[in-house]
Order: C-alpha cells, then structure tokens, then sequence
C-alpha cells in the first residue's frame, strides 16, 4: 500500500471529528444509526454510576467501535459559551489539537463550507492535509456536518449540548466514520478514537476558559 496515500487517510481522523450541522428536511440528513444514538442517548441520567462519575471527574466517556462512536464529556459554563465554541470554525486551530488553519469559505444562513488543514506527526515526520466540510448550526444546541470532499469514505454525525441538572453543560457528538481503504481500518479507527478523546477534552477546556 502506498505510504502516503495511507498517512494522509490517517491525517482526515484529526481535522474532520469538530464540525458543524443538519437539519431535518436538508438535502443530506445524518444515518439513522447516528441520529438515533444522539438522541437516544443524550440524556446524562442514563448512563451508568461509572460513566457519570467518569464525567464528573473531568474524563470523557466514548462508546462504539469499528467507526460508530458516541463520546460525552462534561464543561463549566452556560449554553450561550458552548455554542461559541461548537461553531468558531474561523478558529478551530487556537483550541483544537493538530488542526494547522480553518476557514470558511462560503455561509448562507445557518450552512457553511469551510476548509480545514490539519498537521499531524507520523513516528519521523510530519503530514499536512487539506479538507473540505458541509454544515448546518442549529443555534444554540446543535450543529452536525458532513465530509464532501476528501479521503475518506464516510464521514457524518451530529454534535449536541445540553445544560445538566447540576449546571454543566454536557457536550455529545455522535459520528460515523469510514477510511476510503479496507485495508487502513484496523489502525484508522484506533487513532481516530484517541483523537476523538482529545478532541473532545479540547472543547470541555475551551468552554470552561470562555466561561471564567
């Protein structure tokens, strides 16, 4: 297998997990699977003593495998604060890991086209990659997106927050993922599960900074 064609699959792990939305009766609309698992599963009353502890204790709490995930983790502040951050796409790369640059390219009401790069170090060098996502914002609870042009062959979920009973706010992201190469599964969603940890660290920390 070519080695770059494989690392740049690899890169789209990091830039394509943060993005924006669809709404209901949009010409694209979220697999059900995905929808069901956020809506669903979004209550924080229905998770386990453990997971909720887990968030209580600033950890993030990741379900799934093999490219169906839905990770929760828990943020000081109010709604207003986290759907500032869900949505400053013009500055994803100030708070999110690897990502080098984003922008907006085009914004029509609540969608947006934006471009991503992302820089990533594999073991003895480093890989920058290019790549373009569809979104709709939902304001002020949701936001879901879609990949329409890069290297992977899936790529489509929905992010959601919600206050909680204790007055935090509990950001959940369900997404499906797929690399464009059977062969790059194996490794692809072992890095892309880290990578979604950290991702979503990254905006329980940038949430609780903007609420200070």
């Amino acid at each position: 297998m070519n080695l770059i064609k494989f690392t740049r699959s690899i890169f789209l792990i990091c830039c394509l997990l943060f993005i924006a939305g669809i709404q209901p009766g949009f010409k694209w609309k979220i697999n059900a699977m995905a929808q069901e698992n956020i809506i669903s599963q979004e209550s924080i009353l229905e998770l386990s003593p453990q997971e909720k502890l887990d968030l209580e204790q600033g950890n993030v709490v990741l379900k799934g495998q093999k490219g169906n995930y839905l990770g929760r983790v828990l943020a000081q502040g109010d709604i207003d604060t986290a759907w500032e951050v869900l949505s400053d796409n013009d500055n994803f790369d100030r708070f999110l890991p690897n990502i080098a640059a984003s922008k907006i390219i085009t914004e029509e009401g609540d969608r947006i086209v934006f471009e991503q790069i992302n820089v990533v170090d594999l073991w003895l060098f480093k890989q920058e990659f290019k790549v373009q996502i569809e979104a709709i914002k939902n304001k002020p609870t949701q936001v879901d997106f879609r990949i329409i042009d890069g290297d992977l062959k899936k790529l489509i979920g929905r992010w959601e927050i919600s206050q909680t009973a204790s007055g935090k706010i509990l950001v959940s992201h369900g997404v499906e993922v797929e690399p464009g190469s059977e062969t790059e599964k194996p490794f692809f969603y072992g890095v892309y599960e880290s990578t979604l940890e950290d991702t979503l660290k990254a905006i329980s920390q940038e949430i609780s900074q903007r609420s200070l």
